[in-house]
């Protein structure tokens, strides 16, 4: 079931829900390339155990800095790999300052094999400091569904299975409310673009 939206939110989980469609309008005024979805969602005070084996809320413990947020399972043979490569080159173009004020979170939607070991050992080829939050079916599917982020997986999860996932990063501000949103496949110097402005208080 899902958690009643504002009209404002209901308007981004419409964006948000389309996946990998064509990157969202910004606007010609906007500073960003990803969309704006200022307020839209709040981080879900949901708790996790993250790559470490470390209790995690997703809430609290991503206070004070900005966080970004993806939903997606180890398993995925493109889009996760993709856009954590994309978000990992991203977070290299900034500055250290910049760095030690950004979470990068990958919440797994396939939690059945995804276990905290796999997600550290697969997140670290892409960037140690990612943190990969793994919880119970019900955890993880309230949370996704409160960001109006789309995750289906078969009745029948022997053997290799897909788990199809919204494709899109969600951006927290450090109060833990939505800032932007990025597609699929957008590039790492647009990320990084985006991520300067906000962390250096510009575009806002």
């Amino acid at each position: 079931m899902r958690t009643p939206l504002t009209a404002a939110a209901g308007a981004a989980a419409a964006v948000l829900l389309a996946g990998c469609g064509p990157q969202a309008a910004t606007g010609d005024d906007s500073p960003y390339n990803g969309s704006e979805v200022k307020g839209a969602f709040t981080l879900p005070d949901a708790d996790f155990t993250d790559s470490k084996g470390e209790e995690y809320n997703l809430r609290e413990d991503s206070a004070g800095a900005y966080t970004a947020v993806f939903f997606g399972f180890t398993n995925c043979p493109d889009i996760c790999p993709t856009t954590m490569a994309d978000m990992a080159q991203a977070v290299a173009e900034l500055d250290e300052a910049e760095r030690d004020r950004l979470n990068v979170v990958f919440v797994t939607a396939d939690p059945d094999r995804d276990d905290p070991e796999l997600l550290d050992m697969w997140l670290g080829s892409f960037d140690p400091s990612f943190t990969g939050l793994t919880g119970d079916l019900e955890t993880t599917d309230a949370a996704a569904s409160e960001l109006g982020i789309s995750i289906e997986r078969p009745e029948d999860r022997e053997g290799d299975y897909q788990v199809g996932h919204g494709s899109q990063v969600l951006l927290f501000s450090p109060e833990g409310e939505s800032e932007l949103m990025w597609r699929y496949q957008t590039g790492p110097d647009a990320i990084a673009e985006d991520l300067g402005a906000l962390l250096d208080g510009e575009g806002a």
